[in-house]
């Protein structure tokens, strides 16, 4: 009889990665959602097609043995938790502490079953510490003596998302609402230190240690670079994060960023900057990827967690300032993020802009973005006056070994 991986969220990431690696690995895969269409789709037709796309062309992967729980169906949601062998989440931040009831129910009904076998729940949010809010979360519905053995037996694992899967569009989703289009990459990196017990031998699952240098890198090296590229795209005029990254200007400003933060990674995990350097290198290449069809609209969206305390830019200016370095790129991308109008349907940048215009720039990098004190208050005003009055940033090259600078040069927006 098959193992059994539940997947709660069936969304771009479920679908597109973490269930078909699953899939792959002979897995009965099982997943939770809200989405009544592609619930049933996933239970009528029992399988899903993934186009993994580059440049060169496309890759068609037929994803087999899957099935569709109904997230508003609480008993089978239990049901569903109590038998899996191993589990997931890809459901978004802001929907982790709304699953977590459902999780603790799903634990209680295992130890009812007898089941104190180790478990482990892959946590493949974008968010720093995601184990710890979801074991409060959990524990807030779990007695003294069932956390205990919660604790024992269930591993919160951290996993840190690398592959690129775009929403789809309105127009594919009414052809085949479980049709999802991916890049190639398909490694996925998740803290060996949170484990119970053993975790399967599945291609592309990577336990690693420190999972902190992992986390840092995708936040502050991948997000951050995508998120800059998104801002500083839409003052460009580009609609694709492809585009951005084809313009010389910004390609060299993502990359100066990114190094920005490899050097302060690189200095606080004693992690080779060569190696570091690489990914960049291999992410600019996939940020590139036309066939991806990534959107400015879709990687920029909900800039106010994105421009938030801790998060993709603000929290990389602070690490790298933290680690001795000055944060001059990244400073750019958060700037372009005052600018980045994503139209009414996107209330997180909604609230972002009404919140900049209300209280102004000063009062947003102070208490928004958790930035004060430092050079960043110097660079961010300047940068967003010079794209408010219509131009834009270029860059002044190397002098010796020094990092360079942006200046500001009319002409770019």
């Amino acid at each position: 009889m098959n193992k059994i991986f539940a997947q709660y969220g069936a969304g771009n990431i479920g679908r597109g990665f973490i269930g078909a690696l699953f899939a792959k690995a002979g897995y009965e895969v099982r997943f939770i959602d809200v989405d009544d269409t592609v619930i049933r789709a996933l239970n009528t037709e029992q399988k899903y097609t993934v186009e993994i796309v580059s440049n060169d062309g496309s890759v068609y992967e037929e994803i087999r043995n899957v099935s569709g729980v109904d997230g508003r169906d609480e008993n089978a949601v239990i049901d569903t938790i109590a038998a899996a062998d191993i589990m997931a989440t890809a459901v978004g931040v802001n929907v982790l502490s709304k699953i977590a009831p459902l999780l603790a129910r799903g634990f209680k009904q295992r130890i009812q079953n007898g089941n104190t076998d180790p478990m482990n729940i892959i946590i493949c949010e974008n968010l720093m510490d995601a184990d710890k809010l979801l074991r409060s979360r959990i524990c807030e519905h779990l007695d003294a003596y069932e956390c205990e053995i919660f604790d024992r037996t269930v591993g919160l694992v951290e996993a840190s998302i690398g592959r690129m899967v775009p929403v789809m569009s309105a127009e594919d989703k009414l052809k085949d609402p479980l049709y999802v289009r991916a890049e190639s990459y398909r490694e996925l990196p998740v803290d060996a230190d949170a484990v119970k017990g053993t975790l399967p031998g599945i291609d592309g699952l990577r336990p690693v240690r420190p999972f902190a240098f992992y986390i840092r890198r995708k936040l502050f090296v991948h997000n951050m670079g995508h998120a800059l590229a998104a801002y500083l795209g839409c003052i460009s005029g580009c609609e694709y994060i492809w585009q951005a990254a084809s313009d010389p200007v910004l390609a060299l400003i993502a990359e100066r960023a990114m190094t920005e933060s490899a050097a302060a990674l690189s200095a606080v995990y004693r992690v080779s900057m060569y190696d570091i350097t690489l990914h960049i290198s291999d992410l600019l290449l996939r940020f590139g990827n036309r066939a991806l069809g990534d959107t400015i609209a879709r990687v920029g969206g909900d800039s106010f967690r994105k421009t938030g305390l801790n998060d993709r830019l603000a929290g990389a200016v602070s690490f790298i300032r933290g680690a001795g370095f000055d944060p001059v790129y990244v400073c750019a991308g958060l700037a372009a993020a005052f600018y980045f109008d994503n139209g009414p349907d996107d209330a997180g940048t909604r609230a972002f802009l009404d919140m900049v215009r209300t209280d102004g720039a000063e009062h947003v990098l102070k208490n928004h973005c958790g930035l004060s004190g430092c050079d960043a208050e110097i660079y961010i005003p300047r940068y967003a006056e010079a794209i408010k009055s219509g131009r834009g940033l270029s860059v002044q090259p190397r002098s010796g070994y020094g990092p360079g600078r942006i200046c500001v040069l009319p002409g770019r927006r």
